[in-house]
């Protein structure tokens, strides 16, 4: 929303209206955009580190990026819609092993995002009439599993592109009111969903540990707590984190 500029005898006012009466698009754009210039500030934090770690450390300089296995660390935000919430946004953290080969790899993630909103599901009442009953809703757990390609490989940077699947589950789920004889099956039909998922991402190698900036995008579910029914929306991360070289992940022959 535009800000409001008054004069009065001279003097210049400025109004920016509050957060809260913003379109649910604007809030997310605005959340993302300020998640896009922190990841900026640490990406150019965490490079000048490792650049000074790098005259201490040298036992990643020698190890290659293909066949290899990676442990990796991170943070950034994520989207979500729910029954009050449109296009909303929240931090989340995770731990995350990449395994490379030569053009390809696995990629496995295991990550929280830190929500707080209200949901909904259909319930039936005493007399079988069903409807809407609202819930709390808190946190999400998502687990992810996707092959990798790497294109366009340097010595210092590694583009990569993937699909799989991603696992997400509702931390939560705070029910208000006596629960009914439908409920807790509609709760634990609604609290779990697995999605198709794309990833793409850069990866810059430092000594000793190499960081990396990456996206990904899913269909929402309509089963799903963090969706909304009425339209069909995709949920997107953005993360920043490092990856540390722990090793060949080929076993070789002695």
């Amino acid at each position: 929303m535009d800000t409001v500029v008054l004069v009065r005898d001279g003097v210049y006012a400025v109004f920016v209206p509050s957060l809260s009466l913003w379109p649910p698009s604007a809030r997310a754009a605005l959340f993302f955009k300020r998640l896009a210039m922190r990841l900026l500030r640490a990406l150019t934090a965490a490079t000048g580190i490792a650049l000074v770690l790098s005259q201490q450390s040298s036992a990643q300089g020698t190890r290659q990026f293909k066949d290899a296995w990676f442990w990796g660390l991170k943070t950034g935000g994520l989207s979500y819609s729910s029954a009050t919430t449109s296009n909303g946004g929240a931090p989340l953290i995770g731990a995350e092993w990449l395994i490379t080969r030569t053009n390809g790899g696995l990629y496995l993630s295991l990550d929280q995002a830190f929500i707080k909103t209200t949901g909904s599901f259909r319930d039936r009442d005493s007399v079988s009439v069903p409807y809407d009953r609202m819930v709390g809703l808190n946190n999400l757990r998502r687990f992810t599993i996707a092959g990798m390609i790497f294109p366009a490989q340097t010595r210092n940077m590694h583009p990569y592109f993937g699909g799989g699947f991603v696992l997400n589950q509702v931390g939560g789920v705070a029910l208000s009111g006596a629960p009914t004889r439908t409920s807790a099956d509609s709760i634990s039909a609604k609290k779990t969903a697995f999605s198709p998922m794309f990833i793409g991402g850069v990866q810059a190698r430092f000594k000793p540990l190499s960081v990396f900036v990456q996206g990904s995008a899913s269909p929402a579910q309509h089963t799903f707590f963090y969706s909304t029914p009425s339209t069909n929306q995709l949920s997107f991360s953005l993360e920043f984190g490092i990856r540390y070289n722990v090793g060949s992940s080929i076993d070789r022959a002695r």
